[in-house]
């Protein structure tokens, strides 16, 4: 007489090994693709809402920017403008990105938690310059000249088309 597993209890039990292989690295895999945190949970961020095209110059001469919760006031801060596939700065209107023309979004009136403004793209320092970026895809990303009250938050992509 032979003694083992029968093959139903053995097709069996190699179903559930798969099915349990499955699930555990649906579940390892799915705790690198989860969403972040929303707002209320004290994520620091801003968001691009709107972007301004502006044909006559064939580019974009403006963003809304929203503060999406965790900083209760964004103001005072400046995010350079860089290109999506290099993250080299952009110049404005086509120029070459050294510093005076590099494209700039001045924060300089108060986005309150929730609330969503409009802001000029501009050239350092000069908020009420309006100007514009080529077309094409871009990152705001937070300035080493911002204060350090806004630290942690991360670029963000817009598209001028």
């Amino acid at each position: 007489m032979q003694k083992g597993v029968s093959p139903v209890v053995a097709t069996v039990v190699l179903i559930m090994m798969a099915v349990l292989g499955v699930v555990a690295v649906w579940y390892w895999t799915a705790s690198y693709t989860a969403k972040p945190p929303l707002a209320e949970t004290g994520q620091r961020g801003y968001m691009v809402v709107n972007v301004y095209d502006n044909a006559s110059v064939n580019g974009c001469t403006g963003v809304d920017i929203k503060n999406v919760g965790g900083i209760s006031i964004i103001i005072g801060t400046m995010f350079e403008v860089r290109d999506y596939v290099t993250g080299h700065p952009v110049g404005l209107n086509g120029t070459d990105p050294l510093t005076p023309n590099q494209a700039y979004v001045n924060i300089t009136s108060e986005v309150i938690a929730g609330n969503t403004v409009f802001f000029n793209i501009s050239v350092l320092g000069n908020a009420t310059n309006k100007t514009s970026v080529p077309q094409g895809a871009y990152l705001l990303r937070p300035s080493a000249r911002s204060p350090a009250s806004i630290a942690g938050l991360n670029d963000r992509l817009f598209t001028c088309s």
